[in-house]
């Protein structure tokens, strides 16, 4: 089995200034120089629900990212036309709820500023069903912490590429528990009863590595202990609660050397350089100017997912202290004016009160994010959320 890993933050940098070097299988990379693409995102699955093609235009010379590109028209066809409509700039939503179906030919096709773009007809594959997704204290390079595995077995042979993605979601505390909070009333700071849940939240990070697996080489299609991500122990992911949601995209051989091809490019020494640039195409084309340079590739992919909890405690003992999000907590007692403008803009939270005989008590404050947790997520429980 073979894994390879891409950070999707590095994706554009990739396209837009690589060497010229051997590639993965099909997909050529032409040493040609060019000042702008379009960029084609997306993929439909046999999930029941509104898919989503992304469009962007990059400029060679720009270094802040695509420009979303507004005013298309996408549809995909398939056994019928499944219309897009633009919902956010670049973003181009299905208008109705649909799944890819087996045995049936999907194309997208794109029309922007008079030209017409076109992919490859794509099928969906079978789908595979994640065994089991595992979770188990490691040494990994040096650091303490928890891998995140996951097996994948199944004694048919015709799905032999993969893609994984995950969504992170973990309960924390903030580093101060507060019942108490300050407002200014008629000018003055007043130490009031706390009204919201700011002490325990949760927060959701998506992946962002691509991460693919091949077993095309092997006698069984199996995946056995791929290691998705690693946690460090002093991460504060891993302060309370812990879960990840893996999906797992049965992928086309083409997907796959497109990705895979990314992925030699990510380990060249001269990946970034800018004096021998190149290019290399997916599965879509301008159907009137074949020679237009295209970035992206366009899959019908099938999906299963899997989800696993874990606690701190499961792990750690007492010896290890909790980690916080915020690192930084010191605690201030700043004069009136300073203290009335910093409570009034919300960014600091009530510590304590000490008490000043024949005068005025003398309020301590930290930083919000030491005692808001909502700074870093939302004190909302998640629908599947399980203790």
């Amino acid at each position: 089995m073979k894994l390879i890993t891409i950070n999707k933050k590095l994706l554009l940098l990739f396209l837009l200034s690589i060497a010229v070097l051997s590639c993965v299988e099909e997909i050529p990379i032409e040493p040609e120089t060019f000042e702008e693409a379009i960029v084609i995102e997306g993929s439909i699955t046999n999930e029941e629900k509104q898919h989503q093609i992304k469009l962007s235009k990059a400029f060679k010379i720009d270094t802040t990212g695509p420009n979303p590109l507004s005013g298309a028209s996408v549809t995909v066809t398939g056994d019928r036309e499944y219309i897009f409509e633009e919902s956010e700039p670049g973003i181009y939503t299905s208008t109705k709820i649909f799944s890819a179906q087996p045995g049936v030919e999907y194309q997208l096709s794109i029309q922007t500023n008079g030209e017409e773009y076109k992919s490859e007809p794509m099928q969906l594959l079978n789908n595979r069903e994640i065994a089991s997704i595992n979770a188990n204290r490691i040494t990994y390079e040096g650091d303490d912490g928890v891998a995140i595995t996951l097996n994948q077995e199944s004694t048919q042979s015709d799905a032999n590429y993969y893609r994984y993605e995950y969504s992170e979601t973990f309960k924390f505390n903030s580093r101060f528990f507060k019942t108490s909070d300050l407002v200014i009333r008629d000018g003055i700071p007043v130490e009031v009863p706390k009204t919201k849940e700011e002490y325990t939240c949760y927060r959701t990070e998506e992946s962002q590595d691509i991460i693919l697996a091949n077993t095309n080489s092997l006698s069984e299609d199996n995946v056995n202990n791929l290691l998705l991500t690693f946690i460090k122990a002093d991460d504060p992911k891993l302060a309370r609660r812990y879960s990840v949601l893996v999906k797992q995209y049965v992928i086309s051989r083409g997907a796959y050397n497109y990705y895979a091809t990314l992925e030699e490019l990510s380990g060249s020494d001269n990946v970034f350089s800018q004096s021998q640039p190149g290019y290399f195409s997916g599965n879509l084309e301008n159907i009137n100017n074949p020679d237009e340079k295209i970035i992206g590739f366009f899959d019908v992919s099938s999906v299963s997912t899997k989800r696993t909890f874990f606690s701190y405690e499961d792990f750690f003992d007492s010896e290890h202290s909790n980690p916080y999000l915020a690192s930084y907590c010191p605690i201030e007692s700043p004069d009136l004016p300073h203290l009335i403008e910093l409570v009034e803009n919300r960014n600091v939270r009530w510590f304590s009160t000490v008490p000043v005989p024949f005068g005025t008590p003398v309020f301590e404050i930290v930083p919000a994010s030491c005692v808001d947790c909502t700074v870093f997520g939302s004190n909302e429980v998640p629908d599947f959320w399980e203790e």
